[in-house]
């Protein structure tokens, strides 16, 4: 594989050509993957396209700045590009956990180093958020919910937990990502995965009952 073209694309803005196999409908990661590995840069467009959105989602679960999760989702890509010959294939893991691994390992590595550096990585609660608190606990107009403000409060509830808790609360309820997925991708076993989440909901409910108080 040419590691300076795909290297040279990620660096600046992530754009790939969408490959074309006329025998078989759809192609399978497996294949995508043997064709990357055996030269055909094009491949690696298709792979792009199908998971730019699934990466994404799991790198902002880490970071909330648009220039952070740009960054990383590039570098998630390129890590995949370069672990490419390392995939077994489906009889070690689905290729989608398989990249979700390393997208979570991404950025681990990097929210661990940023937190050595003690740096913050979220805001407080909006004027918005407050007032909109303010209105439910004195109950009025509890049926006039702003979506969008509702929205942005589950944001910075879900802000609270653990990044690997949080990200294994919004793939698991995203309905993209089955529970076997989800615990191979964060590396833990699924009767560990559905503690984790037993317990995260008991976390953000006490939360969430603690601001009503």
């Amino acid at each position: 594989m040419s590691g300076e073209v795909i290297t040279s694309s990620l660096q600046t803005k992530v754009q790939f050509p969408t490959v074309e196999f006329s025998d078989i409908s759809p192609v399978t990661d497996e294949r995508l993957v043997e064709a990357v590995v055996n030269g055909d840069e094009a491949a690696f467009g298709e792979i792009f396209e199908r998971y730019k959105r699934p990466m994404t989602r799991v790198v902002s679960r880490f970071f909330r700045e648009k220039s952070d999760v740009e960054e990383f989702v590039q570098q998630c890509f390129t890590k995949t590009y370069f672990s490419l010959k390392n995939y077994r294939g489906r009889e070690e893991r689905s290729f989608k956990a398989w990249i979700t691994r390393i997208a979570v390992n991404v950025c681990y590595d990097e929210f661990r180093r940023r937190q050595r550096r003690s740096e913050s990585l979220f805001t407080e609660m909006s004027d918005t958020e407050n007032d909109y608190l303010e209105t439910v606990v004195d109950g009025r107009e509890r049926h006039a919910v702003d979506s969008l403000v509702a929205s942005q409060l589950a944001e910075k509830m879900l802000a609270t937990l653990d990044p690997q808790d949080r990200l294994a609360m919004t793939l698991v309820y995203s309905d993209e990502y089955s529970l076997a997925e989800v615990a191979d991708a964060i590396g833990i076993t699924p009767s560990n995965l559905k503690s984790r989440l037993f317990r995260c909901r008991n976390q953000l409910k006490t939360r969430f009952a603690h601001l009503f108080r």
